[in-house]
């Protein structure tokens, strides 16, 4: 039996060193990638309900006023969105801007007696 360094194993910690770096780098970007969806994710449903809410409460007032009292087409604003509206015969076209998210319904209008 000898005194000192081994001969029997000689190995560096570089590769081990390297592949650790590897796989802590690539799990560091799959963290990232599924907080940076999840993010989206809750950005575009809060900005879809906004836009059904704005919708559902300018037809609530809308559909309030009488037959006479209702303009053609025209603009209303919300502290989340705007909302502008045309009518067309029997229906109601109306576009709600939420953000960066735009959406366009086609509502009939029926009259409630």
């Amino acid at each position: 039996m000898e005194n000192g360094q081994s001969k029997k194993h000689r190995g560096g910690v570089l590769l081990t060193a390297v592949f650790t770096v590897v796989m802590m780098s690539i799990l560091l970007l799959f963290l990232t990638e599924n907080y940076r969806i999840q993010a989206q994710f809750t950005q575009r449903t809060r900005q879809y309900y906004e836009v059904q809410i704005i919708k559902e409460l300018f037809l609530t007032d809308y559909q309030a006023l009488s037959e006479e009292k209702r303009p053609q087409k025209g603009e209303a604003i919300y502290n989340r969105g705007k909302l502008n509206y045309e009518r067309d015969k029997d229906h109601l076209i109306i576009t709600v801007n939420v953000e960066e998210q735009k959406k366009e319904f086609k509502e009939a209008i029926v009259e409630v007696r």
